[in-house]
């Protein structure tokens, strides 16, 4: 099955995401077609934090802006505990 991460966690990763989009100046567009090969609706979900952000999204994602998916998720833990 899928795992996810879900309530607060996701919460603190989408901003996360959306702040390293804004650092950067990247489009949802660039994000999603030209590196990580996401649905943008998917990319789109994660940056919002509305639904849980599946691991097969998250880890792509992460890798294609430049940051670490497991100290993103450690993170996370420790802001949101």
């Amino acid at each position: 099955g899928r795992q996810a991460l879900v309530g607060p966690i996701t919460s603190y990763i989408a901003a996360e995401l959306r702040a390293q989009k804004s650092r950067h100046r990247w489009s949802l567009d660039w994000i999603a077609d030209g590196q990580v090969r996401v649905a943008q609706v998917e990319v789109d979900r994660a940056l919002k934090g509305e639904a849980a952000i599946s691991v097969e999204v998250l880890i792509p994602l992460c890798a294609a802006m430049q940051m670490d998916a497991a100290a993103l998720m450690r993170d996370a833990r420790e802001a949101t505990s």
